[in-house]
């Protein structure tokens, strides 16, 4: 029996997979998570970047009239469908990465682009170091009724492009009852299997961020959907094709029984082979003494002569103690190798659970700082642990916790400080405010620049604050004519920014492993 797909995407990509899908002769059911919509925006200056970085295709679709003042800018893309989008758009496109967006960074900083613009979605990954990230448009969930994915046992594979639909369809999976050890899914990449979770049926990321690899791999499962015997996989001489699975954080504290565990499995198997030379070889090493024969008493008839018992000749096989010589030292040295091996997986593991604590404290201070709450226990933490690599970051973190900075606080302050800024603040002359405002009567700019008028100005920083841009609209803000009457609203603009150019340094230490592990060492025994 042939299984069908489910596309889980938004529109037009919804249309575009299942239309894929039916012509490799797939059963399609739509069931669309989210709806795409454009978010207001404003274009930075793009001789501030070295390329534009674009991880979807609706970037293209929503971006708008802005992204035209940016299409002098090369484009780094993830997957081919989003690098079609681009150039259909007018953009030229340096490399396609394969992977994700922190790979793409990578490759695109191997390429000598340092500095770049992520063009993202509403909900996005925090940004690495040298990118800025512009929201252009956002996903909204659409409605799913009770008990749909009930109907997707069995019978059907569920696609999955993106980390934000593969955590929604878990939701719904669980809402519903449904078992996940009845559903298959594909992953569009390795984050997005990650995000998903474990316990489903069968799960598996494509091998390339593409929605043709993506539908390769469901075809082949949807023509044999069976695994193969656990028993028969394992005597086969070809290896059987790796089902990716999320891997499983490993307590550090696990290593020392299993260490211990193996040691003496190692002693038992020695002391069983012990046991069997000693059994086999005993009368060989052990031989009883030849007896002596017993002397007469004078004057007596001597008995007739009894013949001494002799062991027999022992008869040496050395090949055979040999072969079980190497037979053994092959099971010792087999045993030595998986100890190497566990204990490297499980030092592999205590790093990643390391990283994954460092990157829950610094989300949970920038959770903090966002609400403009204190950090309370939260303080000690990050001193403790990123004190010694990142400490101006952990200082402007603290001093931002302390002198807190919202952006409701900087879109409350801008409204209060916008008359000062359009006419140039309370001391200015009335002569130099006449020749402004005649100045102001006929400007020139070009027609692909954004107008430098001052009520223009405050517009577009009004727009960067309600999309969370900060930093483009202080720029705006400082070349203002009233900008030195509203010093006190930069300089609560530029703490925000420090902070938040902070807590992206002490995150990107957390996930490269720059991080001090607290733990604290077992006491010695005795």
């Amino acid at each position: 029996m042939t299984l069908g797909v489910v596309v889980c995407r938004p529109e037009p990509g919804n249309a575009a997979t299942a239309a894929r899908a039916r012509t490799l002769g797939l059963p399609v059911k739509s069931m669309p998570l989210f709806a795409v919509a454009p978010i207001a925006w404003a274009p930075p200056d793009p001789a501030r970047f070295d390329a534009l970085m674009l991880t979807s295709a609706n970037a293209v679709r929503h971006g708008g009239t802005g992204l035209d003042a940016l299409k002098s800018l090369p484009v780094v893309a993830v997957g081919e469908e989003t690098a079609a989008a681009a150039r259909e758009a007018g953009f030229t496109v340096a490399a396609t990465g394969t992977q994700d967006a922190a790979a793409l960074a990578a490759f695109a900083r191997g390429k000598g682009f340092a500095r770049l613009l992520h063009l993202a979605g509403r909900e996005h990954a925090p940004a690495a170091a040298g990118i800025e990230t512009v929201t252009v448009y956002g996903s909204d969930s659409l409605p799913v009724s009770r008990g749909a994915t009930r109907a997707l046992a069995d019978d059907w594979i569920v696609l999955l492009h993106s980390a934000r639909a593969a955590g929604r369809f878990a939701e719904l999976v669980a809402r519903d009852g449904t078992d996940r050890a009845r559903i298959a899914i594909v992953a569009f990449s390795e984050a997005v299997l990650v995000a998903a979770g474990l316990g489903w049926g069968w799960s598996q990321a494509a091998p390339r961020p593409t929605d043709e690899a993506l539908l390769d791999l469901a075809r082949s499962h949807a023509i044999d959907p069976s695994p193969p015997p656990a028993d028969k996989a394992g005597m086969d001489d070809a290896p059987a094709p790796p089902i990716v699975e999320p891997a499983q954080p490993v307590d550090p504290a696990s290593r020392g029984w299993r260490f211990t565990a193996l040691l003496l499995l190692i002693a038992f198997i020695a002391g069983l082979a012990a046991m069997a030379l000693t059994a086999r070889y005993w009368s060989r090493w052990f031989s009883p003494a030849t007896p002596v024969a017993a002397t007469a008493p004078a004057g007596t008839q001597p008995a007739a002569a009894v013949a001494p018992l002799t062991a027999p000749a022992p008869v040496n096989d050395l090949p055979t103690l040999t072969a079980r010589e190497n037979q053994l030292g092959a099971q010792i040295a087999s045993l030595e190798a998986r100890t190497a091996a566990i204990t490297a997986s499980a030092d592999q593991a205590a790093g990643y659970a390391g990283r994954a604590e460092g990157l829950m404290i610094a989300f949970a201070a920038r959770r903090a700082i966002d609400r403009g709450l204190a950090l309370g226990y939260i303080e000690g933490q990050l001193s403790a642990r990123f004190g010694a690599t990142q400490p101006r970051a952990v200082a402007t973190v603290l001093q931002a916790a302390r002198e807190p900075v919202t952006i409701e606080d900087l879109r409350t302050g801008l409204d209060g400080v916008a008359p000062m800024l359009t006419s140039g603040g309370a001391n200015i002359s009335w002569w130099q405010s006449f020749t402004r405002e005649i100045g102001n009567l006929v400007v020139i700019h070009r027609s692909d620049a954004p107008s430098p008028l001052p009520t223009d100005r405050l517009a577009r920083a009004r727009r960067m604050l309600e999309a969370g841009q900060v930093e483009p609209a202080l720029a705006e803000v400082s070349r203002m004519p009233g900008a030195n009457a509203a010093q006190g609203w930069i300089d609560a603009a530029r703490r925000y920014v420090e902070a938040r150019h902070a807590l992206d340094a002490l995150e990107n230490a957390a996930v490269l492993g720059q991080a001090a592990d607290t733990t604290p060492a077992p006491a010695p025994a005795g």
